[in-house]
């Protein structure tokens, strides 16, 4: 197995915390994840600058496409989607998707080819998501159908070498449907996927967990689709029992790094504070700090120990083999 990519989700917007960080590491992440939902009004500034601004930083962008409306997102949404109810927008979204991974020229094959991943209607089996068949009124053959109705509108505009499915779950389940029911088919995905944190005692059902509970029977159940496989958000709080606890979140962002290499392709660190401290550079909490940003020397360290492929990425990488 090649060294692993690394990637980092920083918001686009916060385009001086991302150039700080790897300025800081001393390399670059080779992704970047980020978030859209189905939003026409979303359209213009994914593909006008958010894309851009990743990909001019030298990151593959890892493009989470959520099925959230401008409106209230409404429980069926999976199987409205696979009845065609968004069609015309996705045949918009389609057109361009496929001009930008052209390029400026508009031809494929050049030494502008660009490439992303596209992670689909993510966490299925949580209970958070209205297209999750545990909150929504969809059932997992409609969470299939949406994903191989969304796959086959964009297949006539995209192909394999620019662009690469991820079908991507939480590291448990959480509600009555196993991840499996919601599997798409091997010709639908090119990566399956797993989110996982270490939420430690930020919350009343939470405990410190290390990276292997977290990700060890997950990691187990996807091997049998025998696709590459890949963390596209992973994450430590810093809360313990007994409070704010940062050497040992440094300690498990090294132990996280080594549980990875050699189990997955691609990991990409969640480096925003949002329900918790989840961030390694830049937030609220660090066991050190530069240029007045927290950060966790620890991460780097592991980083530069591990050496994971950087960009440029090359075809065989990109495509997780």
């Amino acid at each position: 197995m090649n060294p692993p990519l690394s990637g980092v989700y920083v918001d686009p917007e916060r385009t001086a915390v991302a150039d700080a960080m790897e300025q800081w590491l001393g390399t670059r992440h080779a992704v970047q994840t980020l978030f859209t939902p189905w939003q026409r009004d979303a359209i213009d500034h994914l593909f006008e600058r958010l894309l851009p601004r990743i990909r001019n930083a030298g990151r593959v962008p890892l493009l989470t496409w959520e099925p959230y409306l401008a409106a209230e997102t409404e429980p069926d949404i999976a199987s409205r989607i696979a009845a065609g109810d968004f069609d015309a927008y996705l045949d918009d979204w389609a057109g361009r998707l496929a001009d930008w991974l052209a390029g400026p020229d508009g031809e494929w094959g050049t030494a502008d080819d660009r490439r992303l991943y596209l992670r689909l209607a993510h966490e299925m089996n949580g209970d958070w998501y209205p297209w999750s068949p545990t909150v929504g009124e969809s059932t997992p053959d409609d969470y299939v159908e949406m994903w191989r109705h969304v796959h086959d509108a964009l297949a006539s505009e995209i192909d394999a070498d620019h662009c690469q499915w991820v079908w991507c779950v939480n590291h448990a389940d959480v509600g009555e449907h196993a991840a499996e029911a919601c599997y798409p088919g091997d010709e639908y995905v090119d990566w399956v996927g797993v989110d996982g944190f270490n939420w430690g005692d930020s919350r009343e059902w939470s405990d410190w967990s290390v990276p292997a509970v977290v990700f060890d029977d997950m990691f187990t159940r996807l091997r049998q689709f025998d696709k590459p496989l890949c963390v596209p958000e992973v994450g430590c709080s810093s809360l313990t029992a007994d409070g704010h606890d940062p050497e040992r979140k440094a300690d498990w962002l090294c132990a996280a790094i080594d549980y990875f290499d050699g189990r997955v392709q691609l990991y990409s660190w969640f480096n925003e504070d949002k329900e918790t401290d989840w961030a390694v550079f830049g937030g609220r909490n660090g066991t050190d700090s530069i240029d007045g940003y927290a950060c966790y020397p620890s991460y780097r360290e592991a980083l530069a120990d591990h050496e994971p492929t950087t960009p440029p990425i090359d075809d065989t990488t990109f495509r997780g083999v």
